[in-house]
């Protein structure tokens, strides 16, 4: 098998970031179905896969192709479990297995030397896709039409709200008089000192006198190795009296919900841990990443696809993550009380997800039900927490005083103070980081220059505005319909630019016929000839939110419906606190949060850096634009102007920095 150390530049079909188990499974998967044949295919990972570094470990009937498929590199397989000093229970028909990584990479590369796969040990930099697939090293650059991505995610991907680690220490044995019962698998026996965390040994006997026997934490810290050398060393003295050890093994498993091929292209496909196949509540991840080969190879064709998760056991890992983050001295009784109360068939066969709801809910009344209770309660607001601000907005809309005069702009000194105060905390500062987002020309630097482009693109919209106001209003309403619409489908996950548009046209097309009345007495204070209106046909513009609730439902995209209602509800609102209430609390909170997650900054650091810009925008509406002698709806209608003109070149760099984002996934 050729090995390269350095290439210039490479062009192939398809490419592998990353060499470990789930690049394996799937290469093996692809031999099966015969899509590795006159394949120019690379594989980039700067380890050789020489060592033993991993165990993997499954349970699976011996008529499922998940065994025949790996029968001639199994090197052990167990048929009865046991939890802590309980009589062992048998698991037939299933068998429970183990697989060398050394066996596994092996058969990688047996396949790998039939079809002249190559091997390029360099690090990787950096993977994008957009026209094509790209992977750039510390030595050179690869492009291809399919792209899978092994690499382990950055931790700051998964989803740390309830995220522990699964981390092991383990050592290898030799006895010294005592035996193993070699058929026996010792799934949990947590007669450990718990250590504030979820603490358990696990012991994997190969025969009478051999076994991996491991010390394994469920917890927000990683298990100490000294400390956890100590904890083993006095448990099997106890247990099984004096030892040698052959081998140390160690790692970690981040356990938690990783987001699902958020930044992939059509054919760049995130497998292993970085898509999510290390099931969340046990860390457990073979079976899941056999699976994902075989929907990527189905109908013996690649394709971007991987199984969809049920929506109640994506439910249950999550409530069980939140007591083990919350609440980890309960995971002891909890797992223990599963096994008393349960055959380990039925908890092996639940962690498929191959149960009935009936009999869930039976295991889950067996079990301590408080902790189950408070996770729940966690749990609904951890999933509100991204749409409290939504609901607010909807119950202002419904309970606000329905007082405004149609042709009028009306606020209460409430809504101004808290218009004003939503400006000045966020509407105004998530434009002013726009140097620290990607830059209007790319660059993420501040610089005169800079400064100069900027004013001089918002000079430009004035003029347009000053002699050219209907021009000024259609570019407007374009590009601001283009960033709302872009915003939003970046937190809905859809990767299409023109729905991304279409809905920020319908959003603002829907919210300014809604207020007809107003939106001429707007547009007569900036000298624009007003709209026709005609009621009739305006009485059956709220039949048009049928649409996007319906998209919404298919999507399962429940903020884009809850938008949709607010839609609704803010009919009966006057048209400046409708627009001024999605601007500053939904919107701008969008990109604030957007820009905090790439940027990697605390809000108070990114409120600091974006004063003294936040600073020149309130001197320049002070300066240029308000006038003491205007009434209130006046200077309303000229703070419009003003935002049109800082929000174009705003918009120029956020729409580099979204394009940047779904192109780039940079490594860790």
């Amino acid at each position: 098998m050729p090995i390269t150390q350095k290439i210039q530049t490479q062009n192939c079909d398809i490419l592998f970031a990353g060499w470990g188990a789930s690049a394996c499974i799937l290469l093996i998967e692809m031999a099966n179905k015969n899509l590795l044949e006159n394949k120019n295919i690379v594989i980039i990972d700067p380890e050789s896969k020489l060592e033993n570094d991993k165990t993997f470990c499954f349970w699976t009937k011996y008529s499922e192709r998940l065994y025949t498929d790996y029968a001639s590199i199994i090197s052990h397989e167990w048929s009865s479990i046991k939890i802590n000093d309980a009589p062992l229970q048998s698991i037939d028909p299933l068998a429970y297995c183990h697989i060398n990584s050394t066996d596994l990479y092996a058969l990688c590369r047996q396949l790998m030397d039939k079809h002249s796969i190559e091997h390029i040990q360099e690090s990787i930099e950096s993977v994008s896709s957009g026209k094509s697939n790209e992977i750039k090293t510390n030595k050179s650059s690869y492009s291809s039409e399919w792209l899978f991505d092994a690499r382990p995610p950055k931790v700051n991907t998964v989803d740390k709200r309830f995220f522990i680690y699964q981390s092991f220490v383990g050592f290898k044995v030799l006895l010294a008089s005592q035996k193993f019962d070699s058929d026996v698998y010792h799934m949990m026996d947590f007669r450990v000192d718990q250590q504030k965390a979820t603490q358990f040994v696990y012991i994997l006997p190969y025969d009478e006198q051999n076994a991996l026997i491991e010390l394994t934490r469920f917890g927000e810290k990683l298990i100490d190795q000294d400390e956890a050398k100590e904890l083993l060393d006095s448990y099997i003295l106890e247990h099984y009296g004096e030892y040698e050890i052959s081998a140390v093994e160690k790692g970690v498993i981040p356990m938690g919900t990783i987001p699902t091929q958020k930044k992939s292209g059509k054919r760049h496909v995130e497998i292993g841990t970085r898509a999510g196949n290390v099931k969340p509540s046990t860390g457990y991840a073979f079976k899941n990443m056999y699976t994902h080969a075989q929907a990527i190879c189905a109908d013996s064709a690649l394709q971007n696809a991987r199984p969809k998760p049920k929506a109640r056991f994506v439910f249950y890992d999550q409530l069980l993550l939140i007591i083990l983050t919350l609440w980890p001295h309960k995971g002891k009784l909890i797992f223990e009380q599963l096994f008393q109360s349960q055959s380990s068939r039925f908890v092996l066969r639940f962690l498929d997800e191959k149960t009935n709801l009936s009999s869930e809910l039976k295991m889950f009344f067996a079990l301590p039900i408080l902790p189950f209770l408070r996770a729940t309660v966690v749990w609904i607001f951890w999933k509100l927490s991204d749409k409290w601000i939504l609901l607010l907005l909807i119950a202002y809309a419904l309970l606000a005083p329905n007082n405004y005069i149609d042709n009028h702009i009306f606020l209460t000194d409430f809504e101004l103070g808290l218009f004003a105060f939503g400006l000045l905390l966020v509407g105004i500062p998530h434009g002013a980081l726009d140097h620290l987002a990607v830059g209007i020309k790319g660059k993420k630097t501040i610089s005169m220059k800079f400064i100069l482009i900027y004013l001089s693109i918002m000079f430009g919209v004035f003029i347009t505005w000053y002699f050219l106001p209907v021009t000024w209003l259609f570019l407007f309403l374009t590009y601001s319909a283009w960033h709302f619409g872009q915003t939003d489908i970046e937190n809905w996950n859809i990767k299409s630019p023109l729905i991304g548009f279409v809905w920020g046209t319908f959003l603002l097309a829907f919210m300014l016929l809604s207020h007809p009345l107003e939106l001429n007495y707007v547009l007569s204070i900036l000298d624009i000839s007003s709209i026709p209106v005609n009621p009739d046909l305006l009485a059956y513009l709220p039949f048009s939110l049928l649409l996007p609730t319906g998209y919404a439902l298919r999507k399962r995209c429940w903020n884009l419906l809850m938008i949709v209602l607010y839609l609704f509800v803010a009919q009966h609102i006057s048209l400046i606190l409708a627009f001024g209430l999605y601007f500053i609390f939904h919107h701008s909170i969008l990109g604030w949060n957007n820009l905090k997650e790439a940027l990697n900054m605390s809000h108070t650091k990114m409120f600091i850096l974006s004063l003294p810009f936040n600073i020149g925008a309130v001197l320049l509406f002070l300066l240029f634009f308000l006038k003491l002698t205007n009434t209130v709806e006046f200077n309303t209608v000229f703070f419009l102007v003003f935002l049109s003109c800082i929000s174009l070149p705003h918009i120029m760099c956020m729409d580099r920095f979204y394009r940047k984002s779904e192109q780039t996934v940079n490594t860790e």
